[in-house]
């Protein structure tokens, strides 16, 4: 009895539990509620919702001035509800709140639903929300995505709920959501989207496109991304056909209508001409780096301070209205182009022009298009990696001789070519050759390493040699550019380019402030010899057109792609860039067709692009001190290489060649130097000489006799670098060759024959002041030893004097503006077949 008594007794007692906690549970339920409603009620300012209080979100320059008031959500047409078409109504309800006359402000299938994708997810995902939710989000509550927040919200609609009836809630929910372009309320929205004051003229295609915007504004919007805009209307129209609003023929007919393609009237008043594209990336960044969307700031009462430079923005919009500075349009579409403008100290963005044409929330051509840059890329992926190793600096020479890299075969723009040129004269007159040349030297893993560094990502099948010149799958933005070439003014380091410093929030408070970031891609003196390059393409190179008013320093680099559509004419091209800097900013320039064909080439290259970039600085940086570009400390003077050219041992002699007599001049010495000749002539007076050829590679040249005078001639060397050598002696044709040419016609007997004709000992050296030249490499004009072959035109075997007298099957091959040269010569002076023979040069030790 006594355990029956204690298991009646335990039995009790867990009842009494239970029943307790149960009790409390309600307790807890009833009194949670009221306590939910007690605070939603005091979270509810009655006057925000007559009209918000807070002043206009405000953009700022670098010095803290105003740009731009965006508009405020207060300042926007209300309209009562019973102006507001049912279907608008319906075309809400369909797609953010199907149950929205049912509940009392709360939707507890849809709550459900979105904490078990919370769950899901392991964090606040955006749902669940009914429209009166959303109406006290977007009235009373920030945008922060947390549960204690969804726990407010709930409560301020559940006391909405009370205080007005559903009509009204819809009425101020559809005058208050966010339509994108900074418009609040359906009846600005239309008058934006559809050029429409009466809400009741709208068609039911156009109710859901704008019901389609608010999930999220800059997403779906038609004008950005009609794609995207189309799916989500025409799934409304879908909702909304199977929820009873429309027919199924009024679904159909609605999807076929087309979406508005631009806007019928201006979004944001006040805002000056040419600003649109900076602001909206100011909107992006807000949203992308610090969580900020676009409809927050648009509520009004923050200040976002920018790095912009009206000056220079203002200088660019300047700029881009003047058709004179871009090339010719094409017939169908317009030369498009973008700018953009970085302080290389702090990477701030002080002006950026998204285009010519640019639309509110459109393309940024800037900032989103990616292009071939051309030579611009050379010092990135080339000349900065190379200076960068130390086995290298600016008057390194480099091959510049035209040549095949495992198939590929690169030519220069001006279609010259020499044994080397020094790195200077390579950027310079930014030629491919050498830089392709450079980086098969260095490596193109070397190569794409620095460009990773210098912020840039390559696609996969971009590991080529082609990188040397630009030539990448996806290409660069001028953001890219110019962002890189901010490590040749900071001495190696690279600063990221943004356009806000600080934000302050509605409630006063800094929630933003931003700090340059940097990163180290080259060492000092690497950058310090990649800039003086650069300058100098400015001051003497081919971006001469770059150069600025009143002498500021200026550095910069031209770049060009060719033409796709003629892409064996230099006369085309297809994209043009230039990339410069000041002390002060640094830019990079863009202008290309959007897609080129025969109607829509661009026949001007970078020399457009350099004009952009100077009338943009010159007006920009009107008015500040010009400031000079400084070497880092401890940085390495390299001396550029002189070439030590000696004089040239030139001669004259006579031949004939088709009945009409020719004088062929050649000279020997500074082998194995890069160099060329300027041929003169004279009468009488060697002060009176003319040039009659220059830049001659070869040392032979033959001058036909027009007149009945025979000319004296000096030849003159000349380094790769355009400086002079020494003059040769003068040469001067013997007046007897030409007796005995008119005496012997076509044929001319020699009966001088050359030393060392059976060995290589000795080498025929008819030139002046030399004597018995071993093995001496001899001019076209001569055959070599008959068994060294030294001549560079010598055949197999034969006797290689300037007479007639030959060896054995002397086959010589001739120099090419000589078409006749040589033939088979048979022994005995004088017996050929085919060929010309010269007379006897002067004889050794003597002047002519």
């Amino acid at each position: 009895m006594a355990k029956a008594k204690k298991k009646i007794v335990k039995k009790n007692r867990w009842l009494m539990f239970a029943a307790s906690f149960i009790v409390f549970l309600i307790l807890s339920v009833f009194g949670g509620y009221f306590s939910l409603l007690f605070a939603g009620e005091k979270m509810i300012d009655m006057q925000k919702l007559e009209d918000l209080k807070l002043d206009p979100t405000v953009l700022l320059d670098k010095d803290g001035q105003p740009i731009i008031e965006l508009n405020k959500e207060g300042t926007r047409d209300y309209v009562k509800f019973n102006e507001i078409p049912e279907k608008l109504v319906d075309a809400f309800i369909a797609v953010e709140d199907k149950r929205f006359f049912d509940h009392n402000g709360i939707d507890f299938v849809r709550v459900a639903g979105a904490i078990i994708k919370d769950i899901k997810s392991g964090g606040a995902v955006e749902g669940g929300s009914t429209i009166t939710q959303q109406l006290a989000k977007n009235v009373f509550l920030s945008h922060e995505k947390t549960f204690w927040r969804k726990t407010k919200e709930a409560s301020i609609a559940i006391n909405l709920e009370r205080k007005f009836s559903k009509d009204e809630i819809m009425e101020m929910y559809l005058n208050k959501i966010y339509l994108n372009h900074g418009i609040f309320g359906v009846k600005d929205a239309a008058k934006y989207y559809f050029g429409k004051d009466d809400l009741s003229t709208l068609t039911t295609a156009e109710m859901a496109t704008l019901a389609a915007i608010p999930k999220a504004p800059a997403y779906y919007s038609p004008f950005a991304h009609p794609d995207r805009a189309k799916e989500r209307r025409d799934t409304i129209l879908r909702l909304m056909a199977e929820q009873g609003y429309i027919t199924p023929e009024e679904k159909e007919k609605a999807q076929a209508e087309p979406l508005p393609k631009e806007p019928h009237e201006s979004a944001q008043q006040g805002m000056k001409k040419g600003y649109q594209a900076y602001v909206d990336y100011v909107m992006q960044e807000a949203e992308k780096l610090y969580g900020i969307s676009e409809d927050m700031l648009y509520r009004g009462g923050w200040k976002i301070y920018t790095s912009l430079d009206p000056k220079m923005q203002d200088a660019m919009v300047d700029a881009y209205s003047n058709d004179k500075l871009f090339p010719k349009d094409g017939q169908t579409q317009k030369v498009l182009s973008s700018m953009i403008v970085i302080d290389p100290n702090t990477g701030g963005i002080a002006g950026m022009m998204g285009g010519r044409d640019y639309v509110a929330k459109g393309f940024n051509l800037a900032t989103d298009m990616r292009r071939q840059p051309g030579s611009t890329f050379k010092p990135l992926a080339v000349y900065a990696p190379a200076l960068d190793t130390g086995k290298w600096n600016m008057y390194s020479r480099l091959s510049n001789q035209k040549q095949s890299f495992n198939g590929y075969s690169p030519r220069n723009w001006n279609n010259k070519y020499s044994d080397t040129v020094d790195m200077y004269t390579a950027v310079n007159q930014s030629l491919n050759i050498p830089a392709v040349w450079l980086l098969d030297q260095i490596g193109v893993e070397t190569g794409l390493d620095y460009i990773k560094k210098f912020g840039i990502q390559l696609d996969p099948q971009d590991r080529n040699l082609a990188i040397a010149l630009g030539g990448l799958t996806n290409g660069v933005s001028p953001l890219q550019m110019a962002q890189a070439y901010t490590a040749f003014v900071n001495k190696g380091t690279m600063v990221h380019a943004y356009a806000i410093t600080k934000i302050v929030d509605d409630r006063g408070s800094t929630v933003a402030t931003v700090e340059p970031q940097r990163t180290d891609v080259i060492s000092p003196q690497a950058a310090w010899e990649m800039h003086s390059m650069l300058e100098g393409v400015v001051t003497d190179g081919i971006g001469s057109r770059a150069r600025l008013s009143g002498g500021r320093p200026v550095a910069g680099k031209t770049g060009t792609t060719q033409s796709e559509v003629f892409a064996n004419s230099t006369k085309y091209n297809k994209d043009a860039w230039f990339v410069g800097y000041t002390p002060q900013y640094v830019a990079a320039v863009w202008m290309g067709f959007d897609r080129e064909d025969k109607q829509n080439v661009m026949a001007d290259g970078s020399g457009k692009t350099a004009d952009l970039f100077k009338a943009v600085f010159d007006q920009g940086l009107k008015g500040t001190r010009a400031g000079q570009f400084t070497p880092p400390e401890g940085a390495i003077k390299h001396e550029k290489q002189k070439v030590e050219m000696t004089a040239p041992k030139l001669a004259a002699v006579l031949a004939m060649e088709n009945q009409k007599p020719k004088v062929v001049i050649n000279w020997i010495g500074n082998e194995g130097l890069d160099l060329t000749y300027d041929l003169y002539r004279f009468k009488d007076n060697p002060e009176a000489k003319e040039l009659i050829a220059s830049g001659i590679k070869d040392n032979t040249y033959v001058d036909p006799i027009i007149e009945p005078v025979l000319y004296k001639y000096i030849v003159v060397p000349r380094d790769a670098d355009g400086n002079e050598g020494p003059p040769s002696n003068i040469a001067e044709v013997d007046m007897s060759q030409l007796e005995q040419l008119l005496n012997d016609g076509d044929q001319l007997e020699g009966d001088h024959s050359g030393d060392g004709v059976n060995n290589g000992g000795q080498g025929n050296n008819h030139f002046p002041g030399d004597q018995n030249g071993g093995n001496q490499q001899l001019p076209p004009v001569q055959s070599g030893d008959s068994s060294s072959g030294t001549g560079r035109d010598s055949g197999n075997g034969g006797n290689g004097g300037y007479d007639g007298t030959g060896g054995n099957n002397g086959n010589g091959n001739p120099p090419p503006d000589i078409p006749e040269w040589g033939g088979n010569q048979s022994n005995g002076p004088g017996n050929q077949s085919g060929g010309i023979v010269l007379p006897p040069p002067p004889p050794e030790g003597t002047q002519p």
